[in-house]
């Protein structure tokens, strides 16, 4: 956390929209685009989507189905993010 807390000015914070369990991915590319690079894994489904540098399906995603955690891949990168807090939780 130290880390982090020096990265981010900030440490991880608890999100009550994690799911109690994590979806499996629908596979190893973006679902719209088909990307393979900085994909996000919608901790709801498993929907699989490029991220902001790309061009934003995950975030797309997360918006219209209200599935709003997301975690990097692979998903045990450590990376989860609240789209709806806006904040990183873990």
């Amino acid at each position: 956390m130290d880390i982090l807390r020096r990265l981010t000015g900030s440490i991880a914070t608890a999100c009550e929209h994690i799911p109690a369990e994590r979806a499996a991915p629908s596979g190893a590319r973006c679902e719209e685009c088909g990307s393979t690079f900085n994909l996000r894994l919608c901790a709801t489904c498993g929907h699989v989507g490029c991220c902001e540098s790309q061009a934003g399906h995950a975030r797309a995603h997360a918006l219209t189905q209200d599935h709003p955690v997301i975690y990097q891949m692979p998903a045990d990168s450590g990376f989860i993010w609240c789209y709806r807090d806006r904040t990183y939780v873990g």
